[in-house]
């Protein structure tokens, strides 16, 4: 049976994937609604590759029809932006945006970990913690104990801790108190402190792994 119905996933409205072939628009668009709810459940995702904004959407597209539904997508700037696929022998029967989670590198761990890996790590138990951002950087301070993540520049750092604090208010947790700017006297002090429980220098006051565009 042919595969007249696929689903699509698009990187800055170019087709970067196809997640799944079917041969029914039934099973097609059963799919489609249950990644499209699973995707909800994503809390911090991805905005920045390559030192490029991205944006991605997920659709369904068919060879059945040859008649193009009228779709359309909100950019940035709220206006309806008309989708059009470069492929005449398919067309659009539904696209909405979907979120590709960005993961944190984890300076203990020295590996790239996701958002529920961090609550389960570190956030889990209910002792008080400071969590705060340096440079590009969020820290989890409990005492002098202290772990570092690195996000690829300072917006997505502390975009990450505004994301991370809703959760919590979201949640009824108390065990967090979030800083979004700590004073000299405490930059300096953590300096201190990360330096002398051998975290590179050059790493702390790094400002951003990003690249340049290419």
């Amino acid at each position: 049976m042919p595969n007249n119905y696929l689903i699509v996933l698009f990187k800055n409205k170019k087709k970067r994937k196809i997640i799944k072939r079917y041969a029914t628009e039934k099973n097609a668009k059963q799919k489609f609604n249950e990644l499209i709810k699973e995707n909800a459940k994503i809390y911090f995702d991805k905005k920045i590759e390559n030192a490029t904004d991205v944006d991605y959407e997920l659709a369904i597209l068919t060879n059945k029809s040859k008649i193009q539904s009228s779709l359309f997508l909100t950019d940035e700037l709220g206006r309806n932006v008309p989708v059009n696929l470069d492929n005449p022998e398919f067309v659009f029967l539904d696209i909405k945006k979907y979120k590709i989670e960005e993961l944190l590198f984890d300076w203990q761990k020295q590996k790239k970990i996701s958002f529920d890996e961090l609550l389960k790590t570190y956030l889990n138990d209910k002792e008080l913690k400071s969590i705060y951002t340096l440079n590009n950087k969020l820290c989890i301070q409990i005492d002098t104990s202290v772990s570092i993540f690195s996000l690829k520049d300072s917006d997505e750092s502390d975009r990450f801790l505004d994301i991370l604090q809703n959760y919590f208010m979201e949640n009824n947790r108390n065990d967090g108190l979030f800083v979004s700017d700590i004073s000299i006297a405490q930059r300096k002090w953590l300096y201190s402190l990360l330096e002398e429980k051998g975290f590179d220098k050059k790493r702390l006051y790094r400002l951003k792994t990003t690249f340049s565009k290419r």
